[in-house]
């Protein structure tokens, strides 16, 4: 059956209820991902869908969040939080279909009003997450951590290049190890996480930093640490920055 088929109160609840089908994780082609995140409306509506919108026909049949909205919709949420008018909802439309093409969104439902169709898009994840071919040859590592191994070898110029090269590289995979085991994490307490609000994006990033924890990735990041003339910083101990010492 598809959602033309259903009567119209099943097609208002699918709004709700498609989220709760969605996988948890998709992978999007990295360099798609980034352009994403970087504009603001692409980025405002995916978000926006993902926060989802708690309304009185969901109280009314016990659903959580709608999660499907209006291109019409979207663009007022966009036009009275941002208060910035200078989007039609023509400029909406082409976003909306620029996200379906990329894989994040998709469309749910078409519900008559009067006369004409109304289309509701929502997403086709609860989250998205860059994919890479070989994250150690991706452009998007080789933009974050080739400088940082030039610097490295600039500061050590008595180490050999390929060991420098093998010691960020065995971080690099030690951090997408940990990532890996977070996402599993992620789907198995996602029904917490759902009820908390939080969003998971930040949320990876939050606990991305506990990922000093994973043993592999701590002993690397140590020895880069090191490499980097940041023991003191690392030893946790206090001591006076330069504008305390000169009061």
């Amino acid at each position: 059956m598809n959602s033309q088929d259903l009567q119209p109160e099943e097609k208002k609840k699918s709004l709700y209820t498609y989220w709760h089908k969605l996988p948890y994780f998709i992978t999007i082609d990295s360099s798609i991902h980034s352009q994403v995140e970087e504009s603001d409306v692409r980025s405002f509506i995916i978000k926006y869908i993902r926060d989802g919108l708690e309304d009185e026909f969901g109280k009314k049949n016990n659903l959580k969040r709608r999660h499907a909205f209006t291109a019409k919709e979207l663009h007022a949420a966009y036009s009275e939080k941002l208060n910035d008018q200078k989007y039609s909802q023509s400029n909406f439309h082409f976003h909306i279909k620029s996200l379906v093409k990329d894989g994040y969104l998709k469309e749910i439902v078409k519900i008559l009003v009067g006369r004409h169709y109304n289309t509701y898009y929502g997403r086709t994840a609860i989250a998205f997450i860059g994919q890479y071919d070989d994250i150690l040859t991706s452009s998007t590592t080789q933009v974050m951590f080739g400088p940082l191994k030039q610097l490295l070898k600039e500061m050590n110029p008595e180490l050999d290049s390929e060991m420098i090269n093998q010691l960020i590289d065995e971080n690099i995979l030690s951090m997408q190890d940990f990532y890996y085991r977070l996402f599993s994490w992620v789907e198995d307490k996602y029904s917490l996480l759902y009820k908390s609000k939080i969003d998971i994006q930040n949320f990876l990033k939050i606990v991305g930093h506990y990922s000093f924890f994973h043993k592999e990735f701590g002993k690397t990041s140590e020895k880069i640490g090191s490499l980097l003339d940041l023991d003191e910083i690392m030893s946790y101990e206090r001591y006076p920055t330069k504008k305390e010492k000169s009061k």
